[in-house]
């Protein structure tokens, strides 16, 4: 049992070694702890929770906000041999009872589940008739006063605690400062849980705050920025609301940038069209509310501009 997680890694995955302190919080979870990890995006989280579900006994559970997320580990899980599922909102009544039937049979290694899927009634007894390995519950920073907007159904997940005591859990977030650690250890009751930190740090990503009042208006600010210090880059514009999403980015476009938009007020058609632009194509520019880009994975994103200052740096 010691080793096999190591074998896993190598034979499944094709890393040759564990980065700190990805063997430590496996070897917790198969322990029967619960967990709380705090780790850069590109870490690594992702195999803290994969490998002890292949190990255990069991289906182990993924909670996730991002179906385009939930979509391409399944997928890549899948490649890679392992059993793997999801269920959310893009699946056909007959597809889900399918996977519901997998999950019951015991052949699903790994099961990823959208919160609101979660939080019904016919799915937490649907998890009590199964057995499940354990709970992992991903971008944990949404149970947070700052990320609660974006899925509120994320500060009903005591719930797992409360039905699932003996089941370990673990919360993974590559985002969040000691207040928002407190608020999702009391919010899920992970107060014995052991807390892994590597840190957020990025060395290769700078901050910079400028004054609109300094030259021009913001957006003109905006198009000099862009234009001067990323002509052809991808990246991302974050405005406040959804109006001034609308208007910076028709107003992007008219100066000759390939600029699209999103927000919550757009078909999930239109989102899901103009999202999948942004990874696969070169040098286009989101406009959004912060609707997007949690687990987006496109490599060569080159900057993240805030049109307006949001609440807090931590935001």
């Amino acid at each position: 049992m010691q080793d096999q997680p190591l074998h896993i890694l190598r034979s499944v995955f094709g890393y040759e070694r564990f980065r700190a302190p990805q063997d430590e919080v496996i070897h917790a979870l198969m322990a029967g702890s619960d967990a709380l990890v705090l780790m850069p995006t590109g870490g690594g989280k992702s195999l803290c929770f994969q490998i002890p579900s292949i190990v255990r006994p069991g289906t182990g559970v993924v909670i996730s906000p991002l179906i385009s997320l939930m979509q391409d580990q399944v997928a890549a899980l899948k490649q890679a041999g392992v059993r793997a599922a999801l269920l959310n909102s893009t699946l056909d009544a007959t597809t889900a009872r399918a996977v519901e039937q997998q999950l019951l049979r015991g052949e699903l290694d790994l099961l990823y589940i959208a919160p609101e899927r979660l939080m019904t009634e016919r799915t937490l007894d649907l998890l009590a008739r199964a057995n499940i390995a354990l709970f992992a519950i991903d971008e944990a920073h949404c149970v947070s006063q700052w990320g609660h907007d974006f899925r509120p159904e994320y500060m009903q997940l005591s719930v797992l605690h409360e039905r699932f005591p003996a089941i370990p859990r673990i919360a993974l977030t590559a985002t969040a400062d000691e207040p928002t650690r407190r608020e999702i250890i009391t919010r899920l009751g992970l107060e014995n849980a052991r807390v892994f930190i590597s840190g957020f740090d990025r060395p290769n990503i700078r901050y910079r705050i400028s004054q609109t009042n300094a030259g021009g208006s913001a957006r003109e600010q905006l198009l000099r920025f862009i234009r001067s210090e990323h002509p052809g880059d991808a990246g991302i514009v974050y405005c406040l609301s959804r109006k001034r999403v609308d208007e910076i980015a028709a107003w992007l476009k008219d100066q000759g940038l390939d600029a699209l938009l999103y927000h919550a007020g757009l078909s999930a058609e239109v989102r899901e069209r103009n999202q999948s632009r942004f990874i696969n194509e070169e040098g286009v520019i989101i406009v959004a509310t912060i609707a997007f880009g949690m687990g987006i994975d496109k490599p060569n994103v080159r900057f993240v501009a805030h049109l307006n200052l949001p609440k807090s740096i931590e935001a």
